[in-house]
């Protein structure tokens, strides 16, 4: 598609309706666009589309540094239209997706009829010739294609009983990854950053932490149900030790939530802070150490 250039970038919404009946439904309703939170691309959004989305960043915490970035990058730069308004994206918003010269090609790809992503050709190819890094021997784990310094993969680690789970203390770190190396096991892999993005970007990857967490859960007496953590029936500190004042457990709990959280699955990780605080202060003996840890887990 070509852009039409003054002082800024003009799209013609009427050749645009014509592409696809998405795109026709899209053009001819009011719209918003603004900066994608990842890619150097502009997003257009249906105004329904973006209402909802609005929303939920505003909603987002406002001690994360990563929320305010996005919250910045994309309420900061919007730019609504109505029904009869040209399509001129301004300065600076033109400017994330490149859209400095009349020179360039550009794309415009459809999602559906609420949503659209206008890219240059240059910032498109170079996406897609971006070599892909070799998975970390963690990754590789997590995602079931390779085993731990045990030679266990992560379903036979999932497999483990109750009793295996507690008398087996080098595999939660391969579970739950966070950025400090472990004195208990030097051999479980760090995370890094390089992972932690491989988690933002892979949700089948999120998945398989789930799995995990679940499996833990279990081993606690608690489940997981539509994003909330409950006890299970019969939960009690004789059989569940966490709710004891102390322990190794404790210790794994406060990794869960760090793991969750540096793994791009915020709202997951305050969802197991609130319940093991809660929890442990109502039904066992914790320690306020201990919860202490639990609150600051997600900082």
């Amino acid at each position: 598609m070509t852009i039409n250039w003054q002082k800024a970038a003009t799209l013609n919404k009427a050749e645009l309706a014509v592409l696809s009946p998405e795109l026709n439904r899209l053009m001819t309703g009011k719209l918003v666009a603004t900066a994608s939170p990842d890619w150097p691309a502009i997003i257009l959004y249906s105004e329904a589309r973006w209402d909802a989305l609005s929303e939920q960043l505003r909603a987002l915490p406002n001690d994360n540094p990563d929320a305010r970035k996005v919250q910045r990058r994309m309420l900061g730069n919007a730019q609504y239209f109505d029904v009869t308004e040209p399509l001129i994206l301004e300065q600076p918003l033109s400017e994330f997706g490149s859209f400095t010269s009349e020179n360039n090609s550009y794309w415009l790809v459809c999602f559906d009829e609420t949503s659209a992503e206008l890219w240059s050709e240059h910032n498109l190819i170079s996406i897609a010739e971006t070599t892909k890094p070799e998975a970390s021997r963690l990754i590789q784990f997590m995602r079931g294609e390779g085993r731990d310094h045990q030679g266990r993969t992560i379903d036979d680690i999932l497999a483990f009983d109750d009793f295996w789970l507690e008398h087996t203390h080098d595999f939660v770190q391969w579970l739950f990854p966070i950025p400090e190396a472990s004195r208990a096991n030097p051999m479980a892999p760090v995370l890094t950053q390089e992972d932690c993005d491989v988690f933002k970007c892979d949700s089948d990857l999120r998945q398989q932490q789930r799995k995990a967490l679940d499996r833990m859960l279990a081993f606690y007496g608690l489940v997981r149900r539509n994003g909330v953590i409950e006890a299970l029936p019969g939960l009690n500190p004789r059989d569940h030790i966490w709710l004891k004042a102390g322990g190794h457990n404790h210790l794994r709990i406060t990794r869960i939530i760090r793991s969750l959280h540096y793994c791009h699955q915020p709202e997951l990780a305050r969802a197991v802070q609130a319940a093991f605080i809660t929890l442990g202060h109502t039904q066992g003996y914790v320690n306020e150490t201990s919860l202490g840890y639990w609150r600051s887990a997600t900082k």
